[in-house]
């Protein structure tokens, strides 16, 4: 361990109880952030590949059944997500089928609900983001305050005097913005990749629409040549 670690150490230690609590709590609110911005970034990682493997999708032979298999190697995906409520509700519960304005809305609706799972916890990042260089800045103030209050005691402005409370200061400093700077950063980062799924799911949306239009018409088609070869005949 070099020189510089245990000064910092000491001086952690040597720090007023106040100073100590703003430490902790910053450093209870870098781990948490932390463990987001990991957890995150996992997630958002599966949803770029299953976004890759979804645009390989040919909408031309449109099957729900197909499409849902397909679907199932990314379980955990928005659009995975989406789609098995789709074909719970739409094709296989309520029979919908026909109904497109029916789809338009559960499409509306399972949206928002991954959206705002994907969502979740992205306000702590800003909280965090926010908040921490203030907290910081309450420690820093104390530290000021502190070497005043040293000054005052001992009728000295020498070093050994002021120092503990202006090294105390700027320690507060560094963690408030070791805490804030990588919220901030995840945060404006989640945000751009929460709305790129925003985008892959309105395009699957309209691609699902158009899709199942084109099955029922060609359905109406197939079932509507018996009956004009019928027509056909009794003339």
């Amino acid at each position: 361990m070099d020189n510089f670690t245990l000064d910092l150490v000491s001086l952690v230690r040597s720090a007023s109880g106040l100073a100590l609590a703003v430490l902790g709590l910053l450093l209870i609110l870098s781990i948490i952030t932390w463990g987001i911005i990991l957890e995150k970034a996992w997630i958002f990682s599966r949803e770029r590949r299953a976004r890759r493997y979804f645009a390989k999708i040919s909408w031309d032979q449109f099957d729900p059944e197909n499409l849902r298999k397909m679907l199932d190697r990314f379980p955990h995906s928005t659009v995975a997500r989406v789609f098995q409520q789709i074909y719970l509700e739409y094709y296989s519960v309520s029979r919908l089928e026909g109904d497109e304005d029916a789809m338009s809305r559960l499409l509306q609706k399972q949206g928002s609900i991954q959206l705002s799972r994907l969502e979740n916890r992205l306000g702590i990042l800003a909280s965090v983001g926010s908040a921490s260089p203030f907290i910081g800045l309450f420690g820093t103030v104390w530290g000021v305050m502190r070497s005043f209050m040293n000054i005052g005691t001992w009728g000295s402005t020498s070093l050994a005097v002021v120092a503990p409370g202006i090294a105390e200061a700027l320690i507060a400093t560094a963690a408030g913005l070791a805490a804030a700077i990588p919220a901030v950063v995840a945060y404006n980062h989640f945000l751009g990749s929460l709305k790129n799924e925003s985008r892959a799911l309105e395009d699957f949306s309209t691609d699902l629409i158009l899709a199942e239009r084109m099955r029922l018409n060609r359905t109406n088609s197939v079932l509507s040549q018996p009956e004009t070869a019928a027509g056909g005949t009794l003339g």
